[in-house]
C-alpha cells in the first residue's frame, strides 16, 4: 500500500497555474467575485461528499488554526453538485471541484480568474474514491495556500483606494520601504528603529509594528529569538492599560513557527497569541521576519488584533493584506538607514 501511495505521489500531473482569461475558451466579460471571506465552494457529489473524502476535506478545510483562540474554522464550506454550478456559484471566489473520470492517474489544476475576478479554482479529477483522497491529501496544504493567497490579494486591491499618504512617506524616510495603510490608522508610537501603527474602533483595534536591528547570523531567525526580541521592543515601547503594564507574547499557548518567504525572500513567520503582563486582555499576532541585504538589517513586520468576544480570523487578513503591499524604496542618499 506504502509503495501504492509513492506511485501515485510521482504520477500526479499537477497543471501550473494559469490566468484563464488569457484562453481562447474563456468569457469574454470577466465578473467580479463575490462570496463570503474565507468561503470556499466545495463542486462534488452527495454520495463523495457522504464518502471519507468528504470527511478529509472537511477536515483540513475546516479545521481550527492554533493560533486562534476562539473556535473559528480556517475555511467555510458549502458543498453544491455538479449541475446546481451555475453562473450564480461560477462568481464564488475560491471554488474546489472534485470529479471521478476515466483517467490512470489523478490530475489536480490550479486555474486563476476562470469565471470572475479575482478567483482561484482548483479541480481534482480520480478514477476512484481512494484516489481522490490520496490526491488530495498530497495537495491540501497547498490548496488552502492558493485559497489564502487569493483572499489576502482582493482585500490588497480594495486597500490602494484607501491609502494614507502621510504614513506611506514616513515608512518611505524612517525605513526605506513602504506599506499601502488604509484610513484609520495613525502613529501611535515613533522611535529610532520602531514605529506603532493603530486603527482603534469602538470594538476593534487592528495594529502593525515595525521594527529593525542589526542582521548578525541565521540564529537571528529562531523562534525563540523572534519571541524574545518581540517582547523587548513590546515591553519598552506598547504601555498596558495600567500602570507596570505591556504587551507580552502568551505563554498560555504554543507558538506557530515556520520558514517561509516573504515577497519572495527568506523569512521567518511566527503566529501566536499576544497578551498584557498585569491585565487580562489579549489576542492573535502574525509576524514576518527577513533580512534586507542591502542595510544588513533584519526587518519585522507584525500585526495584531484586539477584538473582544469577536471572530478575529478575517481581521488577520487584514493585516496580511497591508503586508502584502510591502516594497522598498528606490535607495536614495537620503535614506536614513544608509
Amino acid at each position: 500500500m506504502k509503495n501504492l501511495f509513492l506511485v501515485l505521489i510521482i504520477s500526479l500531473i499537477l497543471v501550473s497555474c494559469t490566468d484563464s482569461n488569457k484562453s481562447k475558451s474563456a468569457a469574454s466579460v470577466i465578473y467580479t467575485s463575490g462570496g463570503r471571506t474565507s468561503e470556499v465552494l466545495v463542486v462534488i457529489s452527495k454520495g463523495l461528499w457522504k464518502s471519507a473524502l468528504g470527511d478529509s476535506i472537511r477536515e483540513s478545510l475546516e479545521q481550527v488554526p492554533g493560533w486562534l483562540a476562539r473556535n473559528e474554522p480556517e475555511y467555510i464550506v458549502t458543498q453544491i453538485p455538479k449541475n446546481a454550478f451555475g453562473s450564480i456559484y461560477q462568481k464564488q471566489r475560491n471554488i474546489l471541484f472534485i470529479t471521478k473520470a476515466e483517467v490512470s492517474n489523478a490530475k489536480i489544476q490550479f486555474k486563476r480568474n476562470m469565471y470572475a475576478k479575482p478567483q482561484t479554482v482548483v479541480t481534482i479529477k480520480g478514477n476512484s474514491t481512494q484516489q481522490l483522497i490520496n490526491a488530495f491529501d498530497v495537495y491540501k496544504t497547498k490548496i488552502k495556500k492558493s485559497f489564502h493567497n487569493n483572499e489576502v490579494t482582493r482585500i490588497a486591491g480594495a486597500y490602494k483606494g484607501l491609502e494614507v499618504k502621510t504614513i506611506t512617506d514616513e515608512l518611505d524616510k524612517k525605513f526605506g520601504f513602504h506599506m499601502i495603510v488604509p484610513k484609520g490608522f495613525y502613529v501611535a508610537n515613533d522611535k529610532a528603529d520602531f514605529i506603532w501603527l493603530r486603527r482603534p474602533t469602538a470594538d476593534v483595534e487592528e495594529g502593525i509594528f515595525i521594527y529593525t536591528r542589526p542582521y548578525t547570523d541565521t540564529s537571528n531567525f529562531s523562534m525563540q529569538s523572534m519571541i524574545d526580541f518581540r517582547n523587548d521592543i513590546t515591553k519598552r515601547h506598547v504601555p498596558g492599560p495600567v500602570e507596570n503594564s505591556y504587551m507580552k507574547v502568551s505563554n498560555m499557548f504554543p507558538p506557530m513557527y515556520s520558514i517561509t518567504e516573504f515577497k519572495g525572500t527568506y523569512a521567518s513567520q511566527l503566529r501566536s497569541l499576544w497578551d498584557v503582563q498585569g491585565y487580562a486582555m489579549g489576542g492573535p499576532f502574525i509576524s514576518y521576519t527577513f533580512v534586507d541585504e542591502a542595510a544588513n538589517r533584519l526587518i519585522t513586520i507584525d500585526g495584531y488584533i484586539k477584538a473582544p468576544k469577536k471572530e478575529k480570523r478575517d481581521l488577520l487578513l487584514h493585516i496580511e493584506a497591508i503586508f502584502h503591499s510591502f516594497a522598498y524604496t528606490t535607495i536614495t542618499e537620503s535614506n536614513n538607514y544608509k
